[in-house]
């Protein structure tokens, strides 16, 4: 069976057609189409037979299987982190030498 690319948007995950301009569920606008596997950026019609550049596509069978295997339209921004993801580290280490700092300041004061 041929690989058909399957197209969704990177802000919501929506399957889009392979020629919208336009998220049809959060209207954000698409600027180009990344392919998931290799990063390669381009028009969609460059797309109609998978990446140009690797050959990654995605059959219907292949992707019930394998969860989500996706292309993703977009302007090729890195994809935001959802509500249940960790904080980045450099978070913790600002924390902490924020409270350092507070602790420090508390202490010469007290004196």
């Amino acid at each position: 069976m041929k690989k058909l690319p399957k197209f969704f948007c990177e802000y919501c995950g929506t399957e889009v057609r392979q020629n919208d301009k336009v998220c049809p569920h959060c209207g954000r606008f698409f600027a180009s189409v990344k392919c998931p596997s290799c990063g390669f950026a381009g028009d969609s019609r460059a797309f109609r037979s998978g990446c140009p550049v690797c050959g990654y596509a995605v059959n219907t069978e292949d992707a019930a299987r394998q969860g989500e295997t996706r292309h993703v339209r977009g302007t090729g921004q890195k994809k935001r982190g959802s509500a249940t993801d960790p904080l980045p580290w450099w978070i913790y280490v600002l924390s902490l030498a924020l409270l350092a700092l507070v602790s420090a300041l508390v202490v010469m004061n007290a004196r």
